[in-house]
C-alpha cells in the first residue's frame, strides 16, 4: 500500500531510535524508513547528520544529529529498540567480537549487510521491557541484517527498501513519498529553465562523466535557452569555479539544507550516479542520471520522482576496467531531459 496523505496510526508506547548511515543517498532512504515507522504508530527518533540538516523540511519527525562517538550507547539506551546502520567509525572497528556485542543490543541493518548481522532481539527485549512493549515491537525484532534481503530484479533501492519494510518489518502502511514542508518562500520548480548540473561523485574515477563533457552539455543547454548551474561538493568547488571553459554559475552552499532549497526551485537536475540525484528525486525534481554501465534499471537509480538513466551505447574492456565515458553523448542526455520536462 502506498498512501502519501496517510495520517499516522494511533501512537503506541514503544520508542524507537533509527540511526542512519552517513551518505546522502542512504540518509534519505532512512528518512523514508522513519516516516513509515511513524505512520505505523511508533514513536520514532531519527539520528543522522544528513537528516538533521533537512529537519526543517520534516517537522513531523524528531530528527537529531549523530550522538558523540563516545555517547552512542548512552543516547540509544533510553529507547525500547534501536535500529542502527553503524556509522563508519564503528564499521572500521567491527571485528567478530564487536559485531556480536552490537547485534545483541541493536537491530543492525544496511543495504548490503552480511547475514551475520542478523539477530532476533525478542528474548533480549522480553527480559527488559513490559509485555505490551514487546508485543508492539514483535514484527521488527528479527528484521536485522541486509535491507536487500532477497534477490531483486530491476527494482530501485527505494522499492527494495519498501519491500524490506513490508516483508521483514511487517509494516502494514507504506508510503514512498515523505511528506515535505518546504521553508517559507520556496516554490517547487519556480525556475523551470534552471538546470542543475552535478558533475562530481564520491567515486570520480569510476563514476564521473568527464568534466569537458559536462561543459559541452552546459553550452548546449544554454544555446537552447536553458540556464545551467554547476553544483559540486564544497571540496571540489574551487577546481570547478576556476576550470577553463566554465563561465556558468557555480554556486557553493553551506549545507544540505541550502542545496535542497536551490534544487527544489530548479527545473531539473543532471548528475552522475551520486547523492545529488537522490536529493533532487526526494524533492520531486526530475533527474537525469548518467550511469557507467548499460543498465538503465540499476538498483541505486534515483526513484522518488521522475527520472531517466542515460547509459553508454557500448563499453570496452581495458586492462581490467571498462571504458564507457566516450560512449555517452550530449545529445542522449538532452533527449532524456526532454522526455522528462
Amino acid at each position: 500500500m502506498t498512501d502519501q496523505a496517510a495520517s499516522p496510526a494511533v501512537p503506541g508506547r514503544a520508542r524507537i531510535a533509527l540511526v542512519a548511515f552517513s551518505s546522502l543517498g542512504d540518509g534519505l532512504l532512512y528518512l523514508m524508513m522513519a516516516e513509515n515507522l511513524r505512520l505505523n504508530g511508533y514513536q520514532l527518533t531519527y539520528y543522522g547528520d544528513i537528516g538533521h540538516q533537512l529537519r526543517h523540511w520534516l517537522p513531523q519527525l524528531d530528527i537529531r544529529p549523530y550522538p558523540p562517538r563516545d555517547g552512542f550507547d548512552a543516547a540509544l539506551a533510553d529507547y525500547d529498540l534501536a535500529i542502527v546502520s553503524p556509522p563508519q567509525f564503528l564499521r572500521d572497528r567491527m571485528d567478530d567480537r564487536l559485531l556480536d556485542a552490537l547485534r545483541r543490543k541493536w537491530l543492525l541493518v544496511c543495504q548490503r549487510a552480511p547475514a551475520s548481522w542478523r539477530h532476533d532481539l525478542t528474548a533480549t527485549l522480553a527480559a527488559s521491557r513490559p509485555p505490551e512493549i514487546v508485543a508492539e515491537l514483535a514484527g521488527l525484532l528479527d528484521g536485522g541484517g541486509p535491507i536487500r534481503f532477497r534477490k531483486f530484479a530491476d527494482e530501485s533501492v527505494v522499492d527494495i527498501t519498501l519491500a524490506y519494510l513490508r516483508e521483514r518489518m511487517h509494516l502494514a502502511r507504506l508510503t514512498r513519498q515523505v511528506a515535505l514542508t518546504p521553508p517559507a518562500g520556496l516554490a517547487h520548480r519556480r525556475h523551470r529553465r534552471r538546470i542543475v548540473v552535478s558533475p562530481d561523485s564520491a567515486w570520480p574515477r569510476r563514476k564521473d562523466w568527464p568534466p569537458q563533457a559536462f561543459l559541452r552539455l552546459c553550452r548546449a543547454l544554454r544555446a537552447r535557452g536553458d540556464e545551467p548551474a554547476i553544483v559540486v561538493a564544497p571540496a571540489n568547488h574551487a577546481r570547478w569555479a576556476h576550470m577553463p571553459g566554465n563561465d556558468f554559475p557555480t554556486p557553493v552552499f553551506p549545507g544540505i539544507d541550502a542545496l535542497a532549497a536551490f534544487v527544489y526551485e530548479s527545473g531539473a537536475l543532471i548528475a552522475n550516479d551520486s547523492g545529488n540525484g537522490h536529493l533532487a528525486s526526494f524533492l520531486g525534481v526530475p533527474v537525469v542520471t548518467i550511469y557507467r554501465k548499460r543498465n538503465p534499471k540499476f538498483h541505486w537509480r534515483p526513484d522518488w520522482g521522475p527520472g531517466r538513466v542515460v547509459c553508454p551505447s557500448l563499453t570496452l574492456p581495458w586492462f581490467g576496467e571498462r571504458v564507457w565515458k566516450p560512449f555517452v553523448g550530449v545529445s542522449a542526455v538532452l533527449a532524456a531531459l526532454d522526455e522528462l520536462t
